[in-house]
């Protein structure tokens, strides 16, 4: 079920299915079906090579990453990795609307008092996106 809301954080991240379906070899109803939580297609999963080009365009390894988190492994940035900016007054302000917006989708979830399947998947897709921009902070204090 993560890899799922992976795959959709990362084709959020990346431009959206249709500009995404351009550059892949498969079309919009295909890449839907791959970050799809539906029990009908629970067995659609995003090839590998479709899964690192997404990747690439969000800019993170989000689906690849998930998949290194669910066989008990971290990825870590190679030597090649592109250089980190310096931190800004920017980077401050997207920490906290990341973080605020996860908090939302939390609170959201809970006015029922129950989590559900499609709540848990927008948790999930916040939280990435808290943690890809806390990411950058961090890249930017190390290597800046």
């Amino acid at each position: 079920m993560f890899l799922k809301g992976a795959t959709e954080a990362s084709f959020k991240l990346g431009g959206g299915l249709t500009s995404f379906a351009l550059l892949a070899r498969v079309g919009v109803s295909t890449l839907s079906k791959y970050a799809s939580v539906s029990e009908e297609f629970r067995d659609n999963v995003i090839p590998v090579d479709i899964a690192v080009e997404a990747d690439r365009r969000a800019g993170s390894p989000i689906i690849i990453g998930e998949a290194a988190r669910q066989l008990g492994f971290d990825l870590v940035p190679s030597g090649g990795a592109e250089a980190a900016k310096p931190v800004t007054e920017a980077d401050a302000h997207r920490v906290l609307y990341e973080a605020t917006d996860v908090s939302r989708a939390i609170l959201d979830a809970k006015a029922d008092g129950k989590i559900d399947a499609l709540e848990r998947k927008r948790i999930a897709q916040e939280a990435r996106e808290a943690i890809r921009a806390l990411e950058q902070v961090l890249a930017g204090l190390e290597e800046g």
